[in-house]
C-alpha cells in the first residue's frame, strides 16, 4: 500500500490567502493617502462670462466663456451647455494653464484623483489575483482519483 500524503491543513492555507488578501486590500486602498496621489488635478477658482451658449442636445456641446489669465483675456471652453449669454459663472482653472485651446470645468466639478472607484477596482484586481492563485494551487496539488473495479466478463456457457 502507498504512504498517504500528509493532511492538508485547509484551515491554515484559507487563512494565510485571507490573510495576504486582506493585506493586499489595505495598501491598495490606502494607498493615495499614504503615498499622496500624484495623479491630482490642481486648478484654480475664477470668474468666467459666457460668450457663446450652446444647446445641450449634441454630445460635444460645450458653451465658450471669457476669462482672465495672467491679466490676458482668454476665450476657453466650458465643459457643461445651455448657460445664458452673458452669466457669470465660477470655473475651474487648472494650473498651469495650457498655451493651446483651454477647456475648463464649472467650480466644484474638477476631478481630483482616482476616487472611490479608482480604489474600488484596484482592490477588486488585487482579490481577484489572490483568488486565481489560490485556484493556481488547487489545480497544482493532485488528488487521488477512486480506482474503478474492473468489470469481468461473463461467459455464457
Amino acid at each position: 500500500m502507498a504512504p498517504r500524503p500528509a493532511p492538508v491543513r485547509w484551515g491554515l492555507i484559507l487563512l494565510a490567502v485571507g490573510l495576504v488578501g486582506l493585506g493586499t486590500a489595505l495598501v491598495v486602498w490606502l494607498r493615495p493617502v499614504l503615498a499622496g496621489s500624484p495623479t491630482q488635478l490642481q486648478t484654480r477658482e475664477v470668474s468666467a462670462v459666457v460668450v457663446t451658449s450652446t444647446p445641450c442636445t449634441g454630445q460635444a456641446a460645450r458653451d465658450v466663456v471669457e476669462i482672465e489669465v495672467e491679466g490676458q483675456k482668454r476665450q476657453a471652453k466650458l465643459d457643461g451647455c445651455g448657460h445664458r449669454q452673458g452669466e457669470t459663472l465660477k470655473v475651474a482653472l487648472p494650473v498651469p494653464v495650457a498655451a493651446g485651446d483651454l477647456v475648463v470645468l464649472p467650480a466644484g466639478a474638477a476631478p481630483t484623483g482616482p476616487g472611490l472607484e479608482g480604489r474600488l477596482s484596484s482592490v477588486l484586481l488585487a482579490l481577484a489575483c489572490v483568488a486565481g492563485a489560490l485556484y493556481g494551487f488547487l489545480l497544482r496539488v493532485r488528488l487521488p482519483m477512486p480506482r474503478r473495479a474492473k468489470v469481468q466478463p461473463v461467459s455464457q456457457s
